[in-house]
């Protein structure tokens, strides 16, 4: 298992193929930009470093919001860039540990129509690796015609 600290983010590489940023700072606005696109802030370029650059299909990315109070528009942006990256990898995203805050946020803009949220990291790193099992398990067989291992 990997571990990462870096300055906004520590990065967790639990299982084969599953990445989790945990957000290490309650107030992360200093690391956004408000006028630029969310791909040129300081957040973004951090996190597409740290976890997004190296992304290949079929993995999962997992955020995780416990320690983030402060969720402002750019955040948002920062998220949907995200996603927008995610998705043309053909990967997937789960966010989980959203405040009441966020998700009022999330209501209000529709995020819970675009993203996968779920309650706590363990629920997220299940819904990450129970789809692998799955694939592990419906295996095509041994080669043969009409027969499975």
């Amino acid at each position: 298992m990997a571990r990462f600290y870096h300055r906004n983010m520590f990065v967790e590489r639990p299982h084969e193929g599953v990445c989790v940023v945990r957000f290490v700072r309650a107030d992360l606005r200093d690391q956004l930009d408000d006028s630029a696109d969310a791909d040129a802030c300081a957040l973004y370029q951090e996190l597409f470093e740290r976890s997004l650059a190296d992304l290949r299909e079929g993995q999962t990315v997992i955020l995780n919001f416990g320690l983030v109070e402060q969720f402002p528009t750019a955040f948002y942006r920062c998220l949907l860039k995200i996603r927008e990256l995610v998705t043309a990898r053909h990967a997937r995203l789960l966010l989980c540990r959203l405040s009441p805050e966020h998700e009022e946020i999330f209501r209000l803009f529709r995020g819970f129509d675009l993203f996968h949220v779920t309650n706590t990291e363990g629920r997220a790193l299940h819904e990450a690796t129970a789809g692998k099992e799955v694939a592990r398990r419906v295996s095509p067989g041994n080669g043969r015609k009409g027969e499975s291992c």
